[in-house]
């Protein structure tokens, strides 16, 4: 086998290869219509309603889960409906008590350019409902109340595999449905995309 004939043949190797591992970074999200995404991560809510320094009460430091599904339009907007929430809990006295807020609306995204790893802004409305625990030997006391409020994110998408993609974000929600349970959170999660835009 001639040297040139070798050398051809490890071009096309090389460049099979390379092809390979670069298709997850050039199949883009944006190629397909639906994606359901679910997410966990770290909230802090910013306001003393949330704390009671008499009682050493402190429900500020909080996780906080998602699961959304968004519809692609275009290369650059997709609607979106969100179903988030924070849960933050302590201990007085003996009595275990939760802090649970849920943020539930319809949203739009914007991304700004397609291609690989895609950034992206998004606002959301939402339906606040807040939910608040206390329990003592197996006994539970819980009351809530809900109302209406906003959320704004934004982060990166980056494509793993054609039907797999890594979202990760900062948002901010905003919501007083009795204590103000507005908060800045960091998420990252799991993108399934799929169904073929025309």
């Amino acid at each position: 086998m001639s040297l040139h004939s070798r050398f051809a043949r490890r071009s096309l190797a090389v460049s099979l290869c390379l092809g390979w591992l670069l298709l997850p970074a050039v199949s883009s999200s944006a190629e397909t219509r639906h994606h359901i995404w679910f997410g966990l991560g770290y909230t802090k809510l910013l306001s003393n309603d949330v704390k009671d320094d008499a009682l050493g009460i402190d429900f500020s430091n909080a996780a906080n889960g998602v699961l959304a599904y968004r519809y692609t339009l275009n290369q650059a907007f997709d609607l979106t409906l969100d179903s988030r929430g924070t849960a933050s809990t302590d201990k007085v006295g003996g009595v275990d008590l939760n802090l649970l807020n849920s943020f539930f609306g319809p949203g739009l995204r914007w991304h700004p350019a397609t291609g690989g790893a895609r950034l992206y802004a998004q606002a959301n409305f939402f339906f606040i409902s807040e939910s608040v625990e206390a329990e003592q030997g197996g006994v539970k006391v819980s009351g809530s109340e809900s109302g209406t409020g906003f959320g704004l994110s934004g982060g990166v998408d980056i494509p793993m595999t054609p039907l797999l993609s890594l979202p990760i974000e900062v948002n901010y929600n905003y919501g007083k449905p009795a204590d103000d349970v507005s908060g800045f959170g960091a998420t990252i999660g799991l993108s399934f995309n799929f169904g073929q835009m025309p």
